[in-house]
């Protein structure tokens, strides 16, 4: 069964001698932004198979997952360092100057460092003929649905909403 690797940031640590999780290697540490976070290295089917046993896991022992650690935001640079190609091509393309056009847009358009979305960008270098997995993108969207989940409570019509994801 192949090793899936990743990391859940969570409201808060459990408490001293709460065992969280039950297979696997776990490590406790917080992330970039202070929210502790709970990483693993766990032995499952598929990475979805993983990473959903584990917020079920972890939120029966107490502590809420707020996000998946996805690595999805990627500034310019970042794909550039990613494809092993200058940050300067990967600018002109976004801009549509270099390239077949259509570089997906940033996700946060308008702010003084422009972020994309990886999930976005990797078809793109594909089908422009780079060699790259074709993951699924099982983290953001998990992001996705504990994002959905946190705001379902203040949502009037929640049906309409779901009814977008069918």
């Amino acid at each position: 069964m192949p090793l899936q690797q990743f990391s859940l940031v969570v409201d808060r640590a459990p408490g001293r001698g709460r065992r969280v999780v039950a297979a696997g290697l776990v490590r406790w540490d917080r992330s970039p932004d202070g929210a502790p976070r709970v990483t693993f290295d766990r032995e499952a089917p598929s990475l979805l198979d993983a990473v959903t046993g584990a917020i079920a896991e972890v939120e029966a022992a107490g502590p809420r997952v707020v996000r998946v650690d996805d690595r999805d935001g990627v500034t310019l640079a970042d794909v550039a360092a990613r494809i092993g190609r200058s940050r300067e091509i990967v600018r002109l393309w976004a801009l549509g100057r270099k390239g077949p056009g259509g570089f997906p847009p940033p996700v946060n358009p308008g702010m003084g460092t422009s972020f994309y979305s990886w999930a976005a960008v990797s078809p793109w270098l594909r089908e422009i003929g780079y060699d790259l997995p074709d993951d699924e993108p099982v983290l953001v969207a998990t992001n996705l649905a504990l994002q959905l989940r946190a705001l379902a409570p203040r949502i009037r019509r929640m049906e309409l909403i779901r009814a977008l994801v069918s």
